[in-house]
């Protein structure tokens, strides 16, 4: 087996989702025109679609005893080391209903199972040890601020990447203390501005200042990564096909990941990334239009020739 690249630590979970015309208003009722379950979870997309991608990836999580079995082998078929995936005999496994309208807004419902309970568990470092980046995205903070510490011991390159959870999960105290010591920073415009108040701070450039690099991601307008003083802006992928957005964030930061993996300069790899998402939202869910490596070239090509 490949020396590790990377380890995932995130939400293993059952994506519930529910399509709609519209929202309802409180107090009101609408049809639910589809309803589908999937494979997901922010940890278990981004290392499965970067494994997916040749990245030799590991994933730490935590999920029930009700875990399905189908799930576990479609990860291990596509190469995920799941040494530090954790079945917790007396949970369930994370739960995600999600709402998408017509317009693509989503609304999303968590049923946190196992992971609420992570501060009480031993703390897995086994695959971290083995990786060159570690990637701690959405769960609790007790819990992940032993695994920063641990892994700042270790010198590991540490990305930070709470996703949604940094406006209800994280406190400003430990968004705070974790934030400082991790080398990058992944984060869309909403959680961006939470991550500035939490900070102090007035704009991305200052917060980027604490760190190697940041990446904020602005969906269809692409993302803009800061290093230093240096401000690189990369568009999405022009898109002819949007199905469902689910776990376009994940996908982008697998495409990433997997052109760093290959050596590349930052701007490609935010190219890889917008790539990478523009294959998963042409499909219902977040890992069943997952591309190969060559399929993520082309794209990027197309990406930096019009930029």
């Amino acid at each position: 087996m490949s020396p590790l690249f990377l380890c995932v630590y995130g939400h293993v979970a059952l994506d519930y989702i529910l399509q709609l015309e519209n929202f309802p208003e409180p107090n009101t009722s609408v049809d639910i025109l589809e309803k589908k379950r999937f494979f997901g979870g922010t940890g278990a997309n981004i290392a499965t679609i970067a494994s997916s991608l040749g990245v030799p990836t590991a994933l730490c999580s935590f999920v029930g005893n009700d875990f399905p079995d189908d799930f576990r082998r479609f990860m291990i078929d596509r190469g995920v080391d799941l040494r530090d995936l954790v079945k917790v005999e007396d949970d369930e496994t994370p739960l995600v209903w999600i709402v998408s309208n017509s317009s693509h807004d989503q609304v999303a419902y968590v049923y946190q199972g196992a992971m609420r309970r992570m501060d009480a568990f031993e703390v897995r470092i086994g695959a971290a040890r083995e990786s060159k980046f570690v990637h701690i995205c959405t769960g609790r903070p007790g819990y992940y601020l032993k695994v920063i510490k641990a892994c700042r011991e270790m010198n590991k390159f540490i990305s930070f990447d709470p996703s949604q959870e940094i406006h209800h999960i994280w406190s400003e105290k430990d968004f705070c203390e974790a934030i400082s010591q991790c080398d990058a920073f992944f984060a869309n415009d909403s959680e961006m501005r939470t991550a500035m108040r939490y900070m102090h701070v007035q704009t991305p450039e200052e917060l980027s200042t604490r760190l190697k690099f940041l990446v904020n991601t602005k969906g269809k307008e692409g993302c803009d990564i800061y290093e230093g003083k240096n401000r690189i802006s990369v568009p999405a992928f022009n898109s002819k096909k949007i199905v469902d957005t689910t776990g376009a964030g994940d996908a982008f930061r697998a495409g990433f990941y997997a052109a760093l993996y290959r050596g590349m300069t930052l701007r490609e790899c935010a190219a890889a990334g917008s790539a990478t998402a523009s294959f998963i939202i042409e499909s219902q869910g977040s890992l069943t239009n997952i591309p190969d490596w060559k399929d993520v070239e082309k794209r990027m090509s197309e990406i930096l020739s019009n930029h």
